[in-house]
């Protein structure tokens, strides 16, 4: 608190009590003042009006017997009234008789009447005489009221003195009763508010506004001090919990460090291990491609040398045809691995679908057979004769392989005499499906493209979809399902713009 805007309670108590103080005895005082005066005034007036009622009988003599003498000694004999300045005698209505001290103008009119001025009061009687319009004028000084006044007044101011003086005695004692209990309380809450020491209270137990104030007073000191030693305690157990954090964050900082040095060494084994398996994989696939050489070469000159009947060319064929098949799947699996990791560059060429389709067709024959289902193709609703072109820019191996695994997936789920279509439309946005009858297992709908999800497949990879999914992908394509019990399953890829070749 800024001490020098600071005023206490008693000095302004005391300055209210002792200002009202002032004020009401300046008041009385005035008005006693005002009141002395108009009396005095009022006493002097009707004691001129006495005197002018008592001399004017005599006077009425004088002037009944033109006895100008005899007036002038009534009208001297007025000096011995302390106040008389002058008294005159008017005749006539104007006309000056007789006169005593100081003398008056000439009077137009006869009436009684007092004329007070601020130094002195002229009283005017009409005196019943023979002569007419006859008037005594008394004029009666105010010194000795001023006087009496200023007398007066240096009396009331003693006694103003005197009687400010008590009250301020009076009300130095009261502020003290009064202001000392709060000049205690303030000091015990600046002290409390230094110090925050709440187990300190104020006595005062007087059954007064003050009394109930500093008693509800200490008993929020209580609360605040029972308050405080709450937080105390709460204080004191969070910093145990802060410790016993900081020592577990220590532990688990010391198990991360431990673990992050196990992930490094695991990482570094993975890599190496990643290694090997790369190595691996690429003597296995160089190895299988060298065996495929010779299953692949052997029908070449098989069919080359010639002199086989219809039905060994067309099994030398299909040997060769799985030959490529297998080749391409050595050559598809590293083609995945790149797709996975989004490196793969595509080599886009003109693949005239329909050409693809029918060279499967030939190549399913032996599948399609063993399962009484037949193979259907579609361009914009009409069936393929042979001569048609569906083109798409991509990967020629590539597409096959979407279309190999959605037949063959379509194949393995049909049934004896359904039937498999594979349908290619010429929209602004080309798109290609294959239908079969049987509808995808519930099991795996929802995961019908994630890798390794299979169902009911003895031999079944989880690979064919995925596959298929990834090539999709990486063509710019969508591929989605469709599939219920009534209509079947129909597998759509819908390529998403027009490549540029």
């Amino acid at each position: 608190m800024n001490s020098r805007r600071f005023t206490p309670l008693g000095r302004k108590l005391s300055i209210a009590i002792l200002g009202t103080s002032l004020f009401a005895l300046l008041l009385a005082f005035a008005l006693n003042l005002i009141f002395m005066f108009c009396s005095h005034r009022q006493d002097a007036a009707d004691r001129a009006r006495s005197l002018a009622s008592l001399m004017a009988p005599s006077l009425a003599v004088a002037i009944d017997f033109d006895d100008a003498d005899a007036a002038r000694e009534d009208l001297s004999s007025l000096a011995l009234i302390s106040g008389v300045a002058g008294a005159s005698i008017y005749v006539n209505g104007a006309k000056l008789f007789a006169s005593y001290g100081k003398a008056f103008p000439p009077f137009t009119g006869v009436h009684q009447e007092v004329v007070m001025h601020i130094s002195n009061m002229v009283v005017t009687w009409p005196i019943t005489t023979a002569s007419p319009e006859s008037v005594l004028v008394i004029d009666i000084s105010f010194d000795d009221q001023w006087t009496t006044f200023f007398h007066s007044l240096l009396v009331a101011a003693i006694i103003l003195a005197v009687v400010f003086i008590l009250c301020v005695k009076v009300a130095t004692l009261f502020c003290h009763k009064l202001t000392d209990p709060l000049r205690e309380f303030t000091e015990t809450i600046v002290e409390i508010s230094r110090s925050k020491g709440y187990a300190r209270r104020v006595k005062y137990e007087n059954n007064d506004e003050i009394g109930l104030l500093m008693s509800e007073f200490n008993v929020m000191l209580e609360k605040i001090e029972l308050r405080e030693a709450q937080l105390q305690r709460h204080h004191e157990t969070l910093e145990q919990k802060v410790d016993e954090r900081t020592r577990q964050l220590e532990l688990n900082k010391l198990k991360l460090v431990r673990n992050n040095y196990i992930l490094v060494e695991e990482i570094k084994k993975r890599a190496k291990a990643e290694m090997i398996r790369e190595e691996v994989e690429r003597i296995n696939q160089h190895d299988l491609k060298s065996g495929l050489s010779l299953i692949i070469g052997y029908p070449e000159l098989l069919l080359r040398d010639g002199e086989l009947s219809g039905s060994q060319e067309k099994s030398i064929k299909r040997i060769r045809a799985a030959g490529y098949r297998m080749l391409d799947m050595i050559q598809n699996h590293l083609n995945m691995f790149k797709m996975e990791k989004d490196i793969y560059s595509l080599d886009l060429k003109p693949v005239d679908l329909v050409e693809v389709v029918c060279g499967l067709e030939e190549e399913f024959a032996p599948l399609l057979k063993s399962k009484g289902v037949t193979l259907g193709i579609e361009l914009d609703n009409t069936e393929v004769v042979g001569d048609e072109q569906f083109v798409i820019p991509g990967e020629e191996p590539l597409l096959r392989v979407i279309l190999r695994n959605l037949i063959q997936n379509g194949i393995e789920a049909s049934g004896p005499d359904d039937r498999v279509v594979v349908r290619m439309y010429n929209y602004s946005k080309k798109q290609f499906s294959v239908f079969n009858s049987a509808p995808v297992p519930k099991e795996i709908r929802d995961r019908i493209f994630e890798k390794y999800i299979t169902y009911g497949k003895e031999n079944g990879t989880g690979l064919g979809t995925y596959f298929a999914a990834l090539i999709a992908r990486t063509h710019g394509a969508n591929i989605y399902m469709k599939t219920d019990e009534k209509s079947g399953t129909v597998m759509t890829v819908s390529f998403r713009s027009t490549a540029k070749l």
